[in-house]
């Protein structure tokens, strides 16, 4: 490890370098690698200074998300509560217990009750933080009242490019609006798209709409001419001086026509310098030395390229020209001359620059105007506005003159992610800070997991503070190399992999670094750590038959997770499927989109067309889902030829007698439905009677009830007293939501999820599909920059107008391949991510192209911009036997059976007599009294300790002693913060599920409920209608039969800390009874036997029992 900053050039291994980061007089920046113990380290630094504060709220940390922040204070209060334990006797867990143990004596010292009070601890995201201040100088931030943050913004950019298109015709910006949108060729929506886009990056461009022309000539003539000395300086002197001479000999032979940039040096003999003035003649020796097509040095020369047969010139420049293709890197570089512009932007297109600027400047001011209007802020606002509240480094405002003096130590967990509103605040933050006033700077992260560019992250930022600087203040680099999650097989991949993928050399601009080696922990495990599935064929369904192989597998030979990791949601969908034919459950999380769920498919459907009798396309939808089932002859039959709408026709006893028996019955069942329930509907909520339609179509037994809960949520939300006014808005919204994941306790083990969203996991199998595909293609922009790290602090901008067409402005391809450059950087760094989150091993599947060349036919290759693409240097030995796969006639081939489950013809809700509700709630929803008062975790809990009680019904009790559950809580864990549970409530959370399942098994009735009896059925649904005809639902917990006497049991999850506990139970049991006798009710329709009733407490192991 080196070691930068007091103490240049010295090495000191990676348990020296922890100790030291916990010097609290010193200010660091930490590398932390995957896996190397960032959080753990994090806590460390945290506990340290609170031993040493007068006050704990002198410390603050800032992390990027609320998740983050809750994890780390609860990091942070369980070590304290650890404390006051005895020592551990892991190594590693001991330095956190002394450091723990430190804090507590000057928690008692001070009298903070830390334990009791955990809001003293300071731990927020960027985004809080930015709010906290600007809301703390309402008129210096322009805030006014507290801000109101909104997660998606764009429809308050759409609202703000609708203003300012509506201002064609103004005299101030009509001109300039006219020459953008002459130049999209007088596309207004296009036009609008690409404001939408703009307005939620101002940040980065806004600020530099105002510079100095002149500023930004030099600015861009700088980067030119930076770029041609980086590309250049490759070449070795001498053979720079011997392509020059050979240059010299060719350029006077080359035909007229040909290679006009090597013409050129018939009248030159001298090396170009690094002047813009001089990369024509760059361009001539690029043209010499590469081929036409792409970064290769050529292999022969001809006449034309001014070498004639027999020249001795000749073998003299194919040695040359093997001796430069040597050179790593080289032929890249040198092909990238070819992307730089040769001259300054021309008047046309400093023109459209200026009317672009002006329009985006006053596109940015109606965005103002919508905020005021809506309450509503973006978190760039926000942040904005935070900025100006803290005032600059020469002029700090009232909020930072306030922090200043409470705020003693900073602490910023991934930093790598940083973007550069977010460094500003940053270094505003800690201005004025002096060397060793005892206040210090500690950031922690790795530029190799910096994946977020899309939200605006810029790597770059920390690799120039790397170097020991942000702002003011001096920082002490340090590189932590142990990994404490995967075994040493893994960390010998990663390192020989990533040495070879990622750059060779640093450049802070494009966000290269080099790959930093990692030092295993655990010793290499038995079997292949990393195996390869090349695949010849991009057919989906052929890789997730794969994938299956693989989960299965690995769940048969190994107790831990499995992750599928895909680029993106959309290459999960067929491996879902797969799993699910196969009978693996597996949690999604965020990778099917809800409106793509059948279910609804089916109650959108159902929607459109009870809303609009002529949307023949839904109605249509609607007939041929389960709800109705008609088949498609009966469809036809029905709607072929008929103009009158299909509300029409299935009121029309002629057309429905065309119809089969069966769809006959069903259309009936469907028109009799219809004739009951549209007359009431604006008797009750949209919400409400688009439920009990649903319910009376039978959709509690043909669909998934958690879909349709998130549907007729998002209904509600979308309703007002006349229905739905913009359905395009309600579809906007749907398109943003996912269906919620299986959250059983058997589906915990797999996982599929995005490379993104798995940053930060870990687990033992982790199996990559999809490497193959190619990635998504950047979207057109009004305006193109590339941010540059000033030397002196800040960043400078180059920046050019949209192109009216490709290839059209030099500029613009210029700054596109910088951003392709940085994405490709991302893509290694994605990778590495993807990777390093295994633990035992790593399974890398992918397809493959075959060439059609005459010389390379059948070699396989990979999709350029294709994660494999990335891995070929490494992996394409594994691919080398692959021949492409025999061609099939498609038209041939079987039709595959339709598989669907449609509701019976005359399946109607029962409608049994007695059942009341005990309480007013919504058509079909149980009152769920139990959670009426008791909050959001005390609901999740209870849902949790439900379907654990539900999986050892199912399974046994032979498999489940009461130990057993002692193993579970880290799965608990993950699935209440799942459920949504807070962080900083999860540990109580996970310990009253702990506790209630672990009493059950310890408790004699306990099992005796979930012992094996007659007839038993855990979380058994029953839909009926209640005396108003109203469609409800119900869940009985558990039912059974026991010496002929049918009992219904209710578990409920409340506790109880009072001392009278038969008063709190005779309660519950009145609080309860009509619930249960109604259940009790329903029963007896089914059968005809006696009835018990009992509540059970799993957390009391108390009881309750009753005949109805």
């Amino acid at each position: 490890m080196t070691l930068i900053g007091d103490t240049i050039g010295d090495t000191i291994d990676d348990a020296r370098a922890r100790e030291l980061a916990l010097d609290p007089t010193r200010s660091f920046i930490v590398q932390a690698p995957a896996g190397s113990g960032k959080t753990e380290l994090l806590t460390q630094r945290f506990l340290r200074l609170l031993a040493g504060v007068e006050e704990p709220e002198q410390i603050l940390a800032i992390t990027f998300t609320r998740k983050a922040a809750g994890e780390m204070r609860e990091r942070i209060l369980a070590a304290l509560h650890k404390a006051r334990g005895d020592r551990p006797e892991a190594e590693w867990a001991q330095r956190t217990w002394e450091l723990a143990r430190a804090a507590l004596a000057r928690d008692a010292e001070r009298g903070w009750q830390l334990t009791d009070n955990p809001n003293r601890l300071r731990v927020l995201t960027f985004d809080s933080l930015a709010a906290s201040l600007a809301g703390q100088m309402p008129v210096l931030s322009r805030l006014g009242s507290a801000p109101h943050a909104r997660e998606d913004a764009r429809p308050l950019y759409r609202e703000a490019a609708r203003q300012l298109l509506t201002r064609l015709g103004d005299d101030d910006i009509g001109p300039a609006l006219q020459t953008v949108l002459r130049h999209l060729h007088n596309r207004l929506g296009r036009l609008e798209e690409l404001l939408v886009d703009m307005l939620g990056k101002r940040d980065q461009w806004l600020p530099h709409l105002d510079a100095d022309p002149e500023d930004m000539a030099q600015v861009l003539r700088d980067q030119i001419e930076y770029h041609i000395a980086v590309s250049t300086q490759r070449i070795p002197a001498d053979r720079l001086d011997a392509l020059v001479h050979l240059a010299r000999i060719a350029a006077p032979r080359v035909p007229e026509g040909k290679l006009a940039w090597l013409r050129r040096w018939a009248e030159r003999d001298t090396p170009p310098s690094t002047a813009w003035e001089d990369l024509p003649d760059w361009l001539g020796l690029v043209e010499l030395a590469l081929t036409k097509s792409g970064p290769s040095f050529r292999t022969k020369l001809t006449k034309s390229e001014g070498f004639p047969p027999k020249d001795p010139a000749k073998d003299e420049m194919i040695v040359l020209l093997q001796a430069l293709a040597a050179e790593p890197g080289l032929a890249e570089a040198l092909h990238s001359l070819r992307t730089l512009p040769l001259a300054p932007p021309d008047a046309e297109q400093r023109q459209l620059l200026d009317a672009l600027a002006q329009v985006l400047r006053l596109a940015a001011a109606e965005l103002l105007l919508v905020f005021q209007a809506s309450g509503e802020l973006d978190f760039v606002e926000i942040q904005q506005r935070a900025l100006r509240a803290l005032g600059t480094p020469d002029a700090p405002g009232e909020a930072a003159l306030r922090l200043d003096y409470r705020l003693h130590h900073l602490l910023v967990d991934e930093f790598q992610d940083t973007s550069s509103g977010q460094y500003q605040l940053l270094t505003r933050l800690t201005a004025g800070w002096e060397p060793d006033d005892g206040r210090t700077l500690f950031l922690v992260g790795d530029p190799m997991q910096s994946i977020y560019r899309f939200r605006k992250a810029e790597v770059s930022l920390f690799l120039q503070t790397f170097k020991g600087q942000l702002g003011e203040i001096a920082l002490t680099p340090l590189t932590l190399r142990r990994n404490f999650r995967s075994q040493a097989g893994l960390i010998d991949w990663f390192n020989s992999v990533f040495r070879q993928i990622f750059p060779v050399t640093e450049d802070i601009a494009l966000g290269a670094m080099p790959h930093t080696p990692s030092e295993a922990v655990h010793p290499a495990l038995p079997g292949e750590a990393v195996t390869a599935h090349p695949l010849n064929t991009s057919d989906a369904s052929v890789e997730a038959e794969r994938v299956v192989e693989i989960v299965r597998q690995r769940l048969a030979e190994s107790p831990g997770t499995v992750a599928i990791l895909a680029r993106a949601r959309s290459h999960l969908g067929e491996i879902a499927r797969a799993l699910g034919e196969a009978g693996i459950p597996y949690q999604a999380v965020k990778v099917a989109p809800l409106a793509d769920q059948p279910t609804v498919r089916d109650l959108h459907a159902l929607l459109r067309a009870l809303l609009h009798p002529a949307d023949r396309l839904h109605w249509l939808a609607l007939l041929r889902s389960p709800l109705v089932g008609l088949s498609l002859d009966d469809i036809v039959r029905l709607a072929e030829g008929e103009p009158r709408h299909l509300r029409t026709l299935l009121a029309d006893p002629l057309a429905r007698a065309r119809l089969s028996a069966d769809g006959r019955q069903r259309a009936e069942r469907l028109h009799a439905l219809l004739e009951q329930e549209l007359p009431a509907r604006h008797r009750r909520p949209l919400r409400e009677w688009l439920e009990g339609f649903w319910l009376a179509l039978g959709g509690a037994v043909v669909g998934r009830r958690e879909d349709a809960e998130a549907y007729l949520a998002l209904v509600e939300r979308h309703a007002g007293p006349d229905g739905i006014e913009d359905l395009s808005l309600l579809e906007n919204a749907l398109a943003e939501l996912y269906a919620p994941p299986d959250t059983r306790p058997e589906a915990e083990r797999v996982l599929l999820t995005t490379l993104h969203q798995s940053k930060g996991l870990q687990f033992d199998t982790v199996i990559l599909p999809g490497l193959g595909r190619k990635a998504r293609n950047d979207e057109a922009r009004l305006l193109y920059w590339h941010e540059l790290p000033h030397p002196e602090g800040g960043t400078e901008l180059l920046i050019a107008p949209i192109p009216r067409r490709a290839g059209a402005d030099p500029l613009v391809d210029y700054l596109k391949m910088i951003e392709r450059q940085k994405a490709d950087h991302e893509q290694q760094r994605l990778l590495y991510v993807a990777a390093t989150r295994a633990e035992s091993q790593l399974h890398l599947l992918g397809h493959v192209k075959f060439s059609k060349n005459k010389k390379k036919a059948g070699a396989p290759y990979p999709e350029s911009s294709s994660l494999l693409a990335t891995l070929w240097p490494v992996v394409e030995q594994y691919f080398a036997e692959l021949t492409p796969p025999e061609e099939t006639a498609d038209e041939d081939a079987p039709a595959a059976p339709v598989s669907e489950q449609r509701i019976a013809a005359d399946w109607r809700l029962s409608a049994p007599p007695g059942i009341v509700a005990p309480s007013p709630t919504p058509a079909g929803e149980e009152p769920g009294i139990e959670f009426l008062w008791a909050g959001d975790t005390a609901r999740h809990v209870g849902t949790l300790v439900h379907r654990w009680l539900e999986r050892i019904a199912r399974e046994g009790l032979a498999d489940w002693p009461a130990t057993r559950i002692d193993e579970l809580p880290p799965r608990f864990r993950t699935a209440l913060a799942t459920l949504g549970v807070a962080p900083d409530a999860l540990g109580e959370a996970t310990d009253k599920v702990t506790r209630a399942l672990r009493r059950t098994l310890e408790d004699e009735r306990g099992r005796w409920i979930l012992d094996g009896h007659e007839q038993a059925a855990c979380e058994l649904p029953m839909t009926v209608l209640d005396e108003q005809g109203e469609p409800r639902q119900y869940v009985i917990d558990r039912t059974f039969i026991a010496d002929g006497v049918r009992w219904i049991i209710d578990y409920k999850t409340g506790d109880h800390q009072g001392s009278d506990l038969d008063s709190f139970l005779d309660s519950e049991q009145e609080r309860y009874r009509a619930q249960l006798e109604n259940y009790g009710r329903i029963l007896r329709l089914r059968e005809d036997r006696p009835v018990r009733l009992a509540l059970y407490f799993p957390l009391l192991g108390a009881w309750r029992e009753w005949t109805p």
